[in-house]
Order: C-alpha cells, then sequence, then structure tokens
C-alpha cells in the first residue's frame, strides 16, 4: 500500500512541490491560501527526575499535606497549594498556576530514601513561551535542586501544537483519520476536557473537538482553541501571539482575524513514546531532557504526523495535514533521519492482559487470606511473572515498589473488596 500525496504548485512561480495549490487524483484541486498559522511551539513538557528527596523539604510538605485542604508551602519565594499528586502516580502536588509549574513530588510506590523518580515538573505553555530553551534547562534542574539530592533527568514528555486559521475539520473528521490508536474521543456540544493551568474545564463547542489515542502514549487532539482560550482565562495571552502573526499580503499587519476561529492541533508525546524513538533510532542520542529533544522537535512531529493522518480519500493524504506535516517547524528543520520507535520485545504489547491477570491473581491470594510474602512468592512462580515485571519496568517502576503494589493491593481488597466478607 502507498501512501499519497497531493502534487503541489505554486501559482505566482509555477513552481511544482511548493506552494498552496494542492492538485490530487482525478483532477480534484484544494486551494490552501487562506490558511494562516498563527504559532508553533511546545505548549507543555514533563520533566522527570530521579534521586532522593530532600529530607527538610520533604517533611515540610508532608506537614503542610496533613494540615488539609488550603495549605500552602513556599519554596524559593513561591507559595504552592498542596494537594494529593496520587492520581499521577505521587504522593504530593505542589501547584501555582500564578507561577506556572506543577511539581509532582515523591514517587508514590517508592520509599522515600530510594533512589526513584520522586519529582516530575509540569510547565504552563506560558511559562515555557517567556523562556528560551537554555533558560528552561537551567531552572528545572534549579527547582530539582530544591527538592532532590542530587537530581538526575531521567525522562521528558513534550506537548507541540500549531496554531491555525483558515480552515476548520468537518464534522465526520474522525471517520477520515488513520490511526493506530483504540482510543478515540469526539465532543459535541458540552464536554469536560482537561488543559494545563485547570484541573477541569467544560468547553461549550459549536463545532466538534478531537482526541485520538491515549495520554500514555502519542496522543493527538484537533480542537477549537478559541473556545479553550474563554474557558481557561487565557484569551489575552494567546491574542497577543496570535497578533504577532504576519503573511506576505498583511505585512507587516497581522494575518490573524479577530472574527474567525483559532484552531489548534496538538501531538502529546508521553515519555515513553520519546524514548521508544531515540531507542529505536540510530542516529538518535538519548533524550532525557528537553534541551536535548530540542533539535528533533520538527522531525518527531513529522514522524507523528506521518504515522498518523487525514485521509482526503483512502491512501491519499488531505492537502491540510501535507501543509501541517511539512510546513510547521519548531526552531529547526528536521533532521535527515527516519526516526522509529524500538522494537517490541517478547511480552510487549500484552499490557492489558498482564496489568488484568495481575489484578486477578491478586484478588484471588486476599480472597485466600495470603499475606504479602505468601502472594509475592507465588507471582513468582506464576507464569506472569516475567511479563509483569517488564510491564513495570518500562513504567519506572522497581522491584522493590512492585512489592509494595502488591502488599497495598492485598489490603486494599480486604478492606473494600468482597474478599472481606
Amino acid at each position: 500500500m502507498t501512501i499519497k500525496d497531493f502534487e503541489r504548485l505554486d501559482v505566482n512561480t509555477g513552481e511544482l512541490g511548493t506552494g498552496r495549490l494542492f492538485v490530487g487524483p482525478d483532477g480534484s484541486q484544494l486551494n490552501l491560501d487562506r490558511v494562516n498559522v498563527l504559532w508553533a511551539g511546545t505548549d507543555t513538557i514533563r520533566q522527570m527526575f530521579e534521586g532522593r528527596p530532600e529530607e527538610h523539604q520533604f517533611h515540610e510538605i508532608a506537614d503542610a499535606y496533613e494540615a488539609g485542604v488550603g495549605s500552602t508551602v513556599t519554596i524559593d519565594g513561591y507559595a504552592f497549594a498542596v494537594k494529593s499528586g496520587k492520581q499521577g502516580g505521587f504522593k504530593y502536588m505542589l501547584q501555582n498556576n500564578q507561577l506556572g509549574l506543577t511539581l509532582l513530588y515523591k514517587h508514590f510506590y517508592a520509599e522515600v530514601d530510594a533512589i526513584s523518580t520522586h519529582l516530575k515538573i509540569e510547565c504552563s505553555p506560558q511559562w515555557l513561551y517567556e523562556r528560551d530553551k537554555y533558560q528552561i534547562n537551567d531552572e528545572l534542574f534549579e527547582w530539582a535542586g530544591k527538592l532532590l539530592k542530587n537530581p538526575k533527568p531521567n525522562a521528558v514528555a513534550v506537548h507541540l501544537a500549531v496554531d491555525f486559521q483558515g480552515w476548520e475539520p468537518p464534522q465526520d473528521f474522525d471517520s477520515h483519520f488513520v490511526t493506530k490508536a483504540r482510543r478515540v474521543q469526539r465532543y459535541d456540544g458540552m464536554a469536560e476536557f482537561r488543559f494545563q493551568g485547570c484541573d477541569s474545564a467544560i468547553v461549550h463547542g459549536r463545532g466538534t473537538s478531537f482526541t485520538f489515542g491515549k495520554a500514555n502514549s502519542l496522543q493527538f487532539c484537533l480542537y477549537n482553541k478559541s473556545e479553550e482560550v474563554d474557558v481557561s482565562d487565557k484569551r489575552d495571552f494567546m491574542e497577543s501571539i496570535w497578533r504577532a502573526a504576519t503573511n506576505d499580503d498583511t505585512f507587516p499587519a497581522t494575518c490573524y482575524d479577530e472574527e474567525a476561529p483559532v484552531w489548534r492541533l496538538e501531538v502529546r508525546f508521553h515519555q515513553r513514546i520519546i524514548n521508544e524513538l531515540w531507542r529505536g533510532t540510530d542516529a538518535v542520542g538519548p533524550i532525557y531532557t528537553y534541551l536535548e529533544a530540542d533539535k528533533h522537535l520538527t522531525g518527531l512531529w513529522q514522524y507523528a504526523l506521518r504515522s498518523n493522518r487525514y485521509e482526503y480519500r483512502k491512501d491519499w493524504v488531505h492537502p491540510i495535514w501535507t501543509f501541517l506535516r511539512d510546513e510547521v517547524s519548531f526552531g529547526h528543520k528536521a533532521p535527515p533521519i527516519a526516526y522509529k520507535r524500538e522494537k517490541k520485545t517478547p511480552g510487549c504489547g500484552n499490557e492489558k492482559n498482564v496489568a488484568l491477570a495481575f489484578g486477578n491473581l491478586l484478588s484471588i491470594y486476599a480472597r485466600n487470606r495470603f499475606n504479602a510474602q505468601q502472594a509475592w512468592h507465588c507471582l513468582k512462580k506464576s507464569g506472569l511473572w516475567h511479563d509483569l515485571k517488564a510491564y513495570y519496568r518500562r513504567r519506572e517502576i522497581t522491584e522493590r515498589m512492585l512489592y509494595e503494589m502488591v502488599r497495598d493491593g492485598l489490603t486494599q481488597r480486604r478492606l473494600q473488596g468482597k474478599v472481606a466478607a
């Protein structure tokens, strides 16, 4: 099967391979002259560090958390609200939306004195926009040094985004989107979204927003950014960026049309995908930080839009997808590298079955009153053990942390489940 792009023609010069006029099969033509890219950049970074929590800071945060709702802790002169970080796999979440940073602290399944991924820093779009890549790198290391002893970066997740006007997705966009992702969501009218900087937001959509893939993989989101900025109260910030956009016809004036909707295509690379890409591509070295990822951002964007595509018709890429794939860049041209994800090893690809079998085994052990050591011994003798270790190793969960999950899982099943009867 060959995937084909429309021929491109520059109507001003007659040159093939460039321009906004796309000529497809059977002479069909689409002109994207009215499409304007208003901004392309990094929307979110999630930087992971491993190390041991700094004792004084840890106890101060723990005390604030125990004090209850509304508690805060001050770090380097900034006040952070202290909340539970369990949903993200951490004990504590420290949030300061005004600063634009969220700190997830103390891995939930690791002892406080163990070297582990005890810190994840989530950066807001505005925090990123106000800094260059070197400032971003330096400041993230500074924050890590305040919370961990000898912090070491060990993974990074990146969200890339492009805002554009002049084209809107049709209602059946999802039926023409080709992806390996099994999870596809579309939001018509009222829907709940999660955006950086707000816990949840209700988006009242006159159009439709689409999400393809899971948050812990390679995820695509196409949505009406004009509506979202009102919900997240970021209109002034985003419009200050959009108004700086120009084109050949409007320069030096802006090409941003305040009356037209702005659509955003966002590609979210989970740290697991970043790791699989640099490990599977010979020409790419380790990528543990945003600074190391920076020169590959355009290449990663193009890789994602080739691996997943919006089709005009079967096996023909829609011109808007070709345009966004080839014309958008993130500070650097794409290097001449064929990015490939690390090949699956035996036991990979059955993650859902492994997790399900693990949970069911714990329920059986709890029903039979096994203690943690008995359950651990039985797990090691089961045919699940090899795949189970590989499954959690890929999620940076050590064997000691896995044992604690077994112990806690047995306790929860006895206290909350039917096995307690």
